[in-house]
């Protein structure tokens, strides 16, 4: 199975990345799954002014983009939180596809914040974005406070409580995204 992790700051010296690569690490070298991180900081895509597939001329690398989510299996909606919200570049992004990529998918919600609560509104509003899509959102949120105390530049953990947490978080995604799978799986073959 193949998950998406979409990294959705577009900020200079952003701390959430760090989140991104670190599940990202954690997935591949599990052994059972692949993960890619889709860094929405380096698409840069304009202001959407027409869906991708209405689109005359679409902006650079949308189509591979779109490639990207709808090859991967299940998603990682990635965000801190930005004035009680999750980014508007993920909203972007997200706005430009169909509803079908994300359809009937497992897509689990991790929300950053440099203070205490970890995004906690971020996490309840992307949790509404992955319903609008119909994706299945798992119920349980990775909430990711005090981000530059926990992890590095490089995406490692420096704080062993939070390995844990992302542990519990992983263990809880791997199960719904297996268990779709599974039933897409049989749904195919009748």
């Amino acid at each position: 199975m193949h998950i998406s992790i979409l990294s959705s700051s577009t900020r200079i010296d952003r701390l959430s990345h760090r989140v991104a690569l670190s599940l990202e690490r954690l997935i591949n070298n599990g052994g059972q799954h692949t993960a890619t991180v889709l860094d929405l900081a380096a698409y840069n895509f304009p202001i959407m002014e027409e869906v991708l597939h209405r689109h005359p001329n679409p902006p650079e690398g949308l189509a591979e983009f779109a490639a990207a989510i709808q090859q991967s299996d299940a998603h990682i909606f990635l965000s801190p939180e930005y004035n009680g919200t999750y980014t508007s570049a993920l909203k972007n992004a997200v706005d430009y596809l169909k509803e079908s990529e994300f359809s009937k998918k497992a897509i689990g919600v991790v929300a950053v914040s440099a203070g205490p609560m970890g995004g906690m509104r971020a996490a309840l509003s992307l949790q509404q974005l992955v319903l609008a899509v119909s994706g299945y959102a798992l119920p349980q949120m990775l909430l990711v406070g005090q981000v530059g105390q926990k992890f590095d530049e490089t995406g490692a953990i420096l704080d062993p409580t939070q390995e844990a947490k992302i542990q519990t978080f992983l263990e809880h995604f791997l199960w719904l995204a297996e268990a779709i799978a599974e039933k897409k799986a049989i749904n195919a073959e009748h």
